[in-house]
């Protein structure tokens, strides 16, 4: 008689299952099948879990981008007669901290806000994406590029502060900000000084790739504003590479 096959009982008919075997078999698919899942669901990128994480950070985005409204994001870097913080300081602070903790998924709801028909919460908006691409509250800087089509469209506000963030934003986002150019060429003829300040700073930090805003800026070096003048000259430095 041949030996009996490997998992069979070696007592019994040759096509008998050994119940030990096979459930020694049963167990190992099964920790094995389990830790798949397990791990596929911690890791796969593609996974539901993943959306849904961006789901909810976006809603909270929301959320605290909405805590700005009736309150002026402006820093304020004098304390308070006792040495404290000043307590709307530390409520701006906290806000862009918040803000800067979601990463990304924040963007878009300040691009919201630049389209808000309350003012302050159009230039509270500016005032975060500055804070955030300039990391201006002492966190590491944080990419704002998805923002540049509204900053540009925001450049012809009708408020000149939102105006002359916009610009200002735009500077901070630096040669990725190309597309601004004839918006920012625009600005430089603002009726406000502070506008025209901004284009100048932002067309000297997109850098060379503003080279066509150079008759703009040069026409700009006979402004009536001191500092439009120096501003100017400062951008046309940077984009000559001088």
């Amino acid at each position: 008689m041949r030996p009996a096959p490997r998992h069979f009982v070696s007592s019994g008919p040759a096509h008998e299952l050994n119940p030990l075997g096979a459930r020694h078999r049963f167990m190992k698919l099964f920790i094995l099948s389990l830790a798949t899942l397990l791990m596929f669901a911690n890791l796969n990128p593609l996974c539901a879990g993943t959306a849904d994480d961006s789901s909810t950070a976006r809603s909270r985005a929301d959320t605290v981008v909405e805590q700005m409204r009736g309150f002026d994001m402006q820093p304020r870097s004098s304390p308070m007669d006792d040495g404290t913080i000043n307590p709307k300081e530390q409520r701006r602070q906290e806000i862009t901290k918040q803000l800067h903790s979601i990463g990304k998924e924040a963007i878009p709801a300040l691009i919201h806000a630049l389209k808000d028909s309350d003012v302050q919460m159009r230039r509270n908006a500016e005032l975060v994406l500055i804070a955030l691409a300039g990391g201006y509250d002492g966190e590491p800087k944080m990419d704002i590029r998805g923002a540049i089509p509204a900053l540009i469209k925001a450049t012809g506000d009708k408020d000149s502060n939102v105006r002359q963030w916009a610009a200002h934003a735009l500077a901070e986002i630096g040669p990725d900000a190309k597309d601004a150019v004839p918006a920012l060429i625009k600005l430089l003829k603002d009726s406000d000084e502070g506008p025209r300040n901004d284009s100048c700073m932002a067309l000297g930090d997109i850098g060379p790739a503003a080279i066509d805003a150079l008759p703009a800026l040069r026409n700009a070096l006979n402004d009536s504003s001191k500092d439009v003048r120096q501003f100017a000259q400062q951008a046309i430095d940077k984009i000559q590479n001088k």
